[in-house]
């Protein structure tokens, strides 16, 4: 039964022994400071403030849902926010304003700023005087990047620093060639030259480090007369660009955004005057110079300093040129840098490219000198006796498994058959079978066969059990196959055969009742078997004391589990491969004592199923698929489930009330016969003091308004009806109660629309929905009857094998050690993940995983990969060498440990947008569900993607193809081909 199982994966072993992969490199734990956000003119009262990290690849840091993985900090009394971010003088972070609307049941205050327009701001048609409050959601969601934060710096975040961070992921300013290039990435470089290019347009000292004064309160403004005046300059562009904002009606949600995309696309200009983009510089200079020239000044030397700077609009206005883009450029990195940063920058740039250049051979330029050869030679030697002695493996498989089954007929029949003919290939002889004893010898006492009850409960202190639900059939001794040798034996304490067994080798059989002795399966049902051999050699006799001279040996497991279709009880019973391992080493020595080896490698390999217990195979015992079919990967779907499919009333649901307690809950059932089935019950509104300051407001004494929701199974059917099980425990959430929002918040999720089915994968169910003006769906009113929906197979599961690990060291005489460790995950059909790590010339390995050498001159490659996400493939490829030696000029050379890291975030396109997330008026981060369907076409192709060179910590430039070749566009303008 199990004959194909085994023999392929003696033949992966083999194969899997020369190979290797990995991931990341370790490091200490970061080092924080504290920052403090400043925002607007600081006028802005009861928002928060999100801190955002950038990644090694220049990119915001985001989950696999897209989604920004942040801290979040309120503004204070003083409107600032402290934010406590990684210090690197290296990475950029990244800084982000979010308002939110007033929420009086959770003493939430709406986000508010002042009117800087003197003659009145409209809201939304309703009049504000200056210098007066007003709520305001859209058009705040600025932005600022900063790089080389300090301890105790001031950032601020203002529409014209949302300009320079957009700017300074999509462009970056290449002195050499006077022009900017496109980017995709935050580096120091595009950072400091976008603020310096934002500042330059609209000449301002330095938008993220100048103060823009608050003009309702221009009286107080501080400083010598340039500091002031450029404060009041700053403050007034912001009180004109609020009333623009008020004013704007266009395709993006703010102005923001829309001039950030006209800067984009304008390789670092806007338009000066006239023209159709957003924003011309004469709009926005002219109604700053009138708001300016309206305000009200009482000090004579600020009213001055007001004067001076509306007369420098004035004479900026009159030089603006009709539709014609400025032509700024930033200021030279010279400036941007210290000299001492600077040259860091400009030496690691040089070191990136010496690097790529020692890699460009990484096969020859990886190993030390002389290794490779070895390796090679090694590695055919062992494929050699793969490639020998594979039929003859499979062979001594069939003869294993044949005597399990040539047991069984022996002690069920109460005698062995006399017909014997299927055996023939291996058995040579029956020695005798003893009824009494149960003992079974074959060919010539060569091979012993016999039972006892397996002591499946480790925990308990009964060591050999009289009952229990399986039985060991014990199979011990030597099988042949050509020249190949296969001895099998039981592990024993200390390694002494006059100690007890620890692990008997052969078959384990499970029973559905305890049995005592080996049963048959018409009366007591079998339920799963496991081959076992605790202590296997192979070896071909021939070879031995000559150069060929090679052993297999270790420890190989393989269960089958039994399962009966989930959508059928009465089906029979059919056998799963659950788990395999192998914990194996391959050495020139056949001998018990590892000592006399010279050469070896270890592999330890374990896969398993993450849906044994529900894929019905179509066969009785399934063989190895998913990662084993075809050599590398490929989903087994051809079960009858195949994606697209349809199931027709897939869900049920209905809405009602119930009593809970005394309390009148409202519920929703989503029945689902197939899978799980559960009730969402909302509890109603209640008043309590917040003893336990569950807002985090520091008041523990407050009245808030809270709510309570439970998920519950359900069990039953539409015959019979359904019933509630058991629940999870509580949730309690700010707010009133709101059945409809709290609904449409587990659909947003999938909860409701993406049902498992137990052996088949993820059905998309398309519950009634309508799009708002923003594009964001909200579930229908759902009727309160028994309503039925149809689910599309869209996820289907990777049946049968879809986790695999393997680990390999080789050990050469005279060389560095090599390590290899791996692992590939794939639950579904278009979701898997591979991470790897091979080492080199290390002298202690790490605890964690992957695996990964450490030591003084070790050299690793890191590898991650990961499909697995709805809208982003994502990757990395560490490189590391110690001491290796770098050209950088003629005659220039260093030796220096190298790390090299490419990173990959890929959009993977897909039409139409299945989500997005928002920021709500509540200031929440929501799901905003764009297309309510069950497939979206996306593309993950690397011939499209572009990597992000990072050297050291530092991002250096991209990798990506052009016309068929690799290019690698440095961040100081050069390229070079891959």
């Amino acid at each position: 039964m199990y004959k194909q199982v085994v023999g392929s994966l003696a033949g992966i072993a083999l194969a899997v022994s020369l190979a290797g992969c990995s991931n990341g490199s370790s490091s200490s734990t970061p080092s924080t400071v504290n920052v403090e956000v400043q925002i607007g003119q600081e006028d802005a009262r009861d928002a928060s403030v999100w801190s955002i990290g950038i990644t090694n690849g220049g990119q915001p840091n985001r989950n696999d849902l897209d989604r920004f993985i942040r801290s979040e900090v309120e503004l204070d009394d003083n409107d600032n926010a402290e934010a406590t971010v990684v210090a690197s003088t290296e990475r950029p972070h990244m800084f982000m304003l979010v308002p939110r609307v007033a929420q009086p049941e959770i003493n939430a205050e709406a986000t508010t700023r002042l009117c800087q327009w003197v003659s009145g701001c409209t809201v939304d048609g309703t009049s504000v005087a200056f210098a007066e409050r007003y709520e305001q959601q859209s058009g705040w969601h600025w932005q600022s990047v900063a790089h080389d934060v300090a301890s105790g710096e001031r950032i601020r975040v203002t529409p014209l620093t949302h300009l320079a961070a957009q700017l300074a992921y999509e462009r970056q300013y290449v002195e050499s060639t006077t022009s900017w290039d496109v980017t995709g990435y935050y580096s120091g470089y595009s950072v400091e030259q976008s603020i310096s290019q934002v500042s330059r347009l609209f000449s301002i000292d330095n938008i993220q480090g100048s103060e823009p004064q608050d003009l309702t309160l221009i009286d107080r403004t501080g400083g010598g007369q340039a500091t002031a005046m450029d404060r009041i300059r700053y403050g007034a562009l912001l009180a004109a660009w609020q009333n623009l904002q008020l004013a704007y009606d266009g395709d993006f949600d703010s102005l923001a955004d829309a001039v950030a995309a006209d800067l984009v696309n304008n390789d670092g200009q806007l338009i000066q005057k006239g023209g159709t983009q957003a924003l011309a510089l004469a709009t926005l200079f002219q109604a700053a110079r009138d708001n300016l020239a309206a305000l009200s000044v009482e000090n004579t030397t600020i009213k001055m300093y007001v004067d001076g700077v509306v007369s420098d609009f004035d004479s900026e206005i009159a030089a603006l040129v009709d539709d014609t883009l400025t032509s700024v450029t930033p200021a030279p990195l010279a400036e941007l840098f210290s000299s001492s940063d600077l040259e860091d920058y400009e030496l690691g740039l040089k070191r990136t490219k010496a690097f790529v250049e020692v890699l460009r051979n990484y096969e020859d330029t990886f190993f030390e000198d002389g290794y490779r050869d070895e390796l090679n030679a090694y590695l055919d030697r062992v494929k050699a006796f793969d490639d020998a002695y594979e039929a003859d493996l499979n062979n001594v498989v069939d003869a294993f498994i044949d005597t399990h089954e040539l047991y069984t007929r022996c002690f069920l029949d109460v005698g062995c058959p006399t017909n014997v003919d299927a055996y023939n290939e291996w058995l040579t002889q029956i020695d005798s079978y003893n009824t009494t004893t149960a003992v079974l010898t074959l060919n010539n006492g060569a091979i012993t066969v016999s039972q006892e009850v397996a002591d499946v409960n480790k925990t308990d202190s009964d060591d050999d059990p009289t009952e229990s639900n399986a039985i060991d059939i014990k199979i011990t001794g030597t099988y042949t196959s050509g020249d190949l040798t296969f001895k099998v034996n039981h592990t024993f304490v200390n390694d002494d055969e006059d100690e007890d067994i620890t692990e008997t080798a052969g078959v384990r059989v499970y029973f559905t009742t305890p049995v005592s002795q080996l049963a048959d399966n018409a009366t007591n049902e079998i339920l799963g078997y496991e081959l076992r051999w605790p202590d296997f050699q192979m070896y071909d006799a021939n070879n031995l004391s000559t150069a060929d001279e090679l052993e297999f040996d270790g420890e190989f497991n393989v269960f089958f589990r039994g399962v009966r279709d989930p959508q059928d009880d009465s089906s029979e019973l059919r056998f799963n491969i659950d788990t395999v391992t192998l914990d194996s080493r391959v050495s020139d020595q056949v001998s018990d004592d590892d000592d006399d080896d010279s050469d070896y490698n270890s592999l330890d390999i374990i896969a398993s199923s993450a849906f044994a217990d529900t894929f019905y195979p179509n066969t009785r015992f399934t063989t190895f698929n998913g990662f084993f079919l075809n050599g590398f990967f490929e989903a087994k779907t051809d079960f009858g489930f195949t994606k697209g499919s349809t199931a027709t009333n897939l869900v049920s649901y209905v809405t009602g009330t119930e009593t809970v307690n005394g309390q009148a809950v409202q519920y929703l059932d989503v029945r689902v016969p197939l899978g799980d089935s559960y009730r969402y019950r909302v509890y109603p509104t209640e008043q309590r003091v917040d003893d336990t300051d569950t807002d985090s407001d520091g008041d523990d004494e407050e009245i808030l308004t809270i709510h309570d929701t439970e998920t519950c199974e359900l069990t039953g059917n539409d015959s019979d009806g359904w019933s509630v099980s058991t629940c999870e425990p509580q949730v309690r959430l700010l707010g009133e109660s709101d059945f409809t929002d709290y609904i449409n918040a587990l659909w947003r999720a999938g909860t409701l629309s993406l049902i498992e089915i137990p052996g088949r994968g993820f059905y998309f169910v398309e519950w009634p929905a309508t799009a708002d003006d923003q594009g964001c769906y909200a579930l229908d009113t759902l009727p309160d009857q028994l309503s039925a929906l149809d689910g599309e197979l869209y996820l289907p599961y990777v049946l049968g094998l879809n986790s695999l690990r393997f680990t390999t060291e080789i050990i050469i005489d005279g060389q560095p050690d090599t390590l290899l460790d791996a692992r590939l995950i794939a639950p579904t059909t278009e979701g898997y993940e591979v991470t790897a790590a091979l080492s080199h010339d290390y002298s202690s390995t790490s605890s964690s995983f992957p695996i990964t050498g450490g030591g003084n001159s070790e050299d690793t490659i890191t590898l991650n990969y990961a499909a697995n996400a709805d809208l982003v493939t994502t990757g990395s490829l560490v490189v590391f060498k110690d001491g290796v030696s770098l050209t950088l000029d003629e005659n220039e050379t260093e030796t220096v440990d190298s790390e090299l890291e490419l990173h990959l975030r890929e959009s993977t396109n897909a039409d139409p947008l299945p989500y997005r997330f928002i920021i709500n008026e509540d200031g929440n981060y929501e799901r905003c569900v764009t297309a309510n369907v069950a497939e979206w076409d996306q593309e993950r192709n690397l011939d499209t993607a572009v990597l992000h060179l990072n050297f050291r910590d530092v991002v250096y430039g991209r990798v990506q193809k052009e016309s068929g070749q690799w290019i690698i566009r440095y961040i100081d303008g050069t390229w070079e081909t891959l």
